[in-house]
């Protein structure tokens, strides 16, 4: 007789993750308003892997438990999928309220803060912040014009300059010596060296030492720190020109799959369509079942597609 596996208590924190992310409502029958439980996809109560933890109502968790398979025939594979594809439409579901909430507040305090900001800075002649300011609502006449009244005081630093010329886009107006003195003083300091390399375009530095800096930060346990400057390396678009330059580089080297790949990761879909009816010949030729299962899509050409999805899936099979 198989012994019982060991129960091991979910932790509160992870728990509360796992309902979260649920919306404390169940996965298969998705009814709002009924108890919930943690469920064990692969029955074992001592697995506790993220992975491994879905939320069911008492009565799909009592069919899953008595008749092994919710009187649905749901596998753990199935039940994983329910899980994951609930937790997409939750995550959908709080993006959307959020957003219109945002957007009903947004129409009753801009037009207040948009003037009353405004006349606060210019009293105050912050005019480098009245640049941000109108950057910020995209009124690009007064930005440039308050970036230009900032660049001619004496008190503004080189740290401030670089910053306004790259809200412009504009880094080619910073001097060198600017540029120079602003290297030397944040040679040690990685994370700051890295906006300096991203206000000036040179985006793979920029991302090496991003990078530097989290690892740091994470090595010291400054976890917080690690994870926004992260974000800020994803919010601020690096991620993108870094698969911008790989694209640059596959195309140096005429390397069809990697510019492929590259232009499906920015999201580029007539780019890459172009790119494989341009090259078709060449790759039906090759035996890069790959591009031809790329190409096929390129084509609309269905049939081809599942069938070239198909020999992928036998021939890189573990089995």
């Amino acid at each position: 007789m198989a012994s019982k596996k060991k129960r091991i208590p979910i932790p509160t924190e992870l728990a509360a993750e796992v309902l979260f992310r649920s919306d404390r409502t169940c996965c298969v029958c998705r009814k709002p308003g009924k108890p919930v439980q943690i469920h064990h996809i692969d029955d074992n109560p001592g697995n506790n892997d993220p992975r491994n933890l879905s939320v069911l109502c008492f009565d799909c968790h009592r069919e899953t438990q008595i008749s092994g398979g919710f009187d649905r025939k749901l596998d753990a594979d199935q039940g994983t999928l329910y899980r994951n594809d609930w937790h997409q439409i939750v995550l959908e579901t709080r993006a959307k309220s959020a957003t219109a909430k945002e957007e009903s507040l947004d129409l009753r305090v801009d037009l207040e803060l948009v003037t009353s900001l405004a006349e606060i800075y210019r009293d105050e002649e912050s005019y480098w912040r009245l640049a941000m300011h109108y950057d910020a609502i995209q009124n690009i006449e007064l930005r440039d014009k308050y970036i230009d009244l900032a660049l001619q005081q004496q008190d503004t630093d080189d740290e401030t300059h670089i910053f306004l010329r790259a809200m412009q886009g504009r880094a080619d107006l910073i001097p060198l010596d600017v540029i120079k003195r602003e290297r030397e003083r944040l040679a040690d300091n990685p994370l700051q060296l890295a906006r300096l390399h991203k206000h000036l375009g040179e985006y793979g530095e920029a991302a090496a030492a991003y990078v530097r800096g989290v690892v740091d930060r994470l090595s010291t346990g400054n976890t917080f720190a690690a994870a926004f400057y992260l974000k800020e390396l994803y919010k601020d678009g690096l991620v993108e020109e870094l698969f911008k330059l790989a694209l640059k580089d596959a195309i140096q080297r005429k390397d069809i799959y990697w510019q492929s790949r590259a232009l499906e990761e920015l999201g580029w879909r007539s780019e890459l369509r172009e790119l494989l009816l341009k090259h078709a010949s060449e790759i039906r030729e090759s035996d890069d079942l790959f591009l031809q299962e790329k190409l096929a899509w390129a084509e609309d050409d269905s049939r081809a597609y599942v069938d070239l999805h198909k020999e992928i899936a036998r021939r890189y099979s573990d089995g």
